[in-house]
């Protein structure tokens, strides 16, 4: 179980290390989409938590259920952030809209796979415990 924290802890301390070496890197831009920089943190707080607790309960069936909460977490941001794909900002007296569709679609089916994956582990995880007569 020390092993399992350890590893969670390094996780969450790396992935939050890369989010603030990068975040101030990208600010100016972030300025420019009100709400879009707390946005961001409550989905890397939230990616983090998942992910550790994922890492809590490996070699269990709950490990299954946070990858698979986490997939669709991931599906549920893209689908409720991205709206119509379309960023439009006024920076004096010039108009910028960027079109995001591409991009989003390609993170959303990204995470289609991952959630295809979690859940052919699950089957995996109740197939090896059935032959192995444990019960879960």
């Amino acid at each position: 179980m020390a092993f399992r924290v350890a590893k969670a802890t390094v996780k969450a301390v790396l992935v939050y290390l890369l989010y603030f070496l990068v975040a101030p890197l990208i600010l100016p831009m972030l300025t420019l989409v009100p709400g879009l920089v707390e946005s961001i943190e409550f989905f890397v707080i939230v990616f983090v938590v998942l992910m550790v607790l994922s890492d809590l309960t490996e070699r269990t069936i709950y490990h299954c259920f946070f990858n698979t909460a986490r997939a669709l977490f991931v599906i549920a941001y893209l689908a409720f952030s991205v709206r119509d794909g379309l960023f439009t900002t006024n920076v004096e007296n010039i108009s910028l809209t960027v079109n995001l569709t591409l991009f989003y679609t390609i993170a959303a089916l990204l995470s289609l796979l991952e959630l295809a994956k979690t859940v052919m582990q699950a089957i995996n995880f109740m197939s090896e415990r059935a032959e192995t007569g444990i019960k879960p």
